[in-house]
Order: structure tokens, then C-alpha cells, then sequence
């Protein structure tokens, strides 16, 4: 196996251990035989472990590589500055709408919310499915601000009547954080 292959499939299972969340990174070691046909020490599987992520990381540093499009050094500055960052910590707790309140479809509404996470928010309409479960029908705001207390007027869409309709206010993007509404009715 020559050496681009063996990096290129030292790369590929990087990525697709992170791309499904595994911990576990298995790095290929190609075979050289000797003269006489023995493996060198060393050969083999190496497995280590690591969190959500480090697969990439640690495949891009086993071959001595870059992110891609990236120039050398880089990759480095990109985990100083906070890319492979924590997420977004604090409570995001909705203030409005008020329970007991009815919306008509393709109307309008003030929500508010409390927000000690400091980051941008998007906010979801959900619809309740039963069971406790919940999906989310539409993104009614997005990218709101990131104040401690904020609002912004939501539009609802189109959506079938119904007595469970809740809004989700979650951080942006990653939706790590969020609050949600008490339900109301959508009508006709």
C-alpha cells in the first residue's frame, strides 16, 4: 500500500468515525516487508480515545496535515480562537406569549425571552405529536439577538388548526440551549 493510500484511509475513517459521533479513532499503519517478509514493530491498529471531534483533530495531526483549504498554522489558530469551542452555556427561559391565548394562521405575535447564554437565538414554532414528543413545524425567527432580554415578532405560517402549538427558543445554529413557550391554539 503506498503512502498517499494509506493517508488517505487513515483520513477516512477519521471522518467517518466523527461523522457518526464515535470516540474511537483506528489508525492504519501500512505494511513495509522486509526482505524476509516480517512486518516492522510497531505495525498494526492503533486505537485511541478521545471526545466527539478528536477523530479529525487527530487524524489531521497524525499526518502532518492541514484543514483543508487551510494554510499551515492555520488549524492550530483555529482551536485557539475557539472553533472546537465548548458549547454555549446559561438558560434561555420564553416570557410571552401568555398561556391561554388563541393565534389565527399566517398571523403575528410578540415573543419574548430571557437569554444568559449571550448568543444569537432562532426561534422555532413546534407542534406537540403526543406522548410527549414534539417536532418543529417552521424557524419563525432567525438568528434573533443575543441581549439578556429580548423579543421579536413572529409571523406564524400556514399550518393545520390545532390546540398544541408551542415556540422553541434555542441558541443558534447548534440549538444546545433553549427555552420553550407554553402552548397555545392555532385557527383558521
Amino acid at each position: 500500500m503506498c503512502r498517499a493510500t494509506s493517508m488517505a484511509t487513515n483520513l477516512a475513517v477519521a471522518v467517518a468515525a466523527t461523522a457518526v459521533g464515535c470516540m474511537l479513532v483506528i489508525s492504519l499503519t501500512p505494511s513495509h516487508p522486509d526482505a524476509d517478509g516480517s512486518r516492522p514493530s510497531g505495525a498494526g491498529p492503533k486505537v485511541t480515545s478521545g471526545h466527539a471531534g478528536s477523530a479529525a483533530r487527530a487524524a489531521t495531526s497524525a499526518l502532518g496535515t492541514t484543514a483543508a483549504g487551510a494554510a499551515p498554522g492555520e488549524s492550530e489558530d483555529r482551536a485557539e480562537s475557539g472553533e472546537f469551542a465548548s458549547p454555549p452555556t446559561g438558560r434561555i427561559e420564553v416570557t410571552a406569549p401568555e398561556p391561554g391565548v388563541d393565534y389565527k394562521a399566517n398571523g403575528s405575535f410578540t415573543v419574548a425571552w430571557k437569554n444568559s447564554t449571550g448568543e444569537p437565538v432562532d426561534v422555532w414554532l413546534r407542534a406537540a405529536t403526543g406522548h410527549g414528543r414534539s417536532q418543529r413545524v417552521a424557524l419563525v425567527v432567525p438568528r434573533a439577538a443575543a441581549g439578556a432580554a429580548s423579543e421579536a415578532i413572529v409571523t406564524l405560517p400556514k399550518v393545520p388548526p390545532g390546540p398544541r402549538y408551542f415556540l422553541e427558543v434555542a441558541t443558534a445554529g447548534d440549538g444546545a440551549v433553549g427555552g420553550v413557550s407554553r402552548t397555545f391554539a392555532i385557527t383558521e
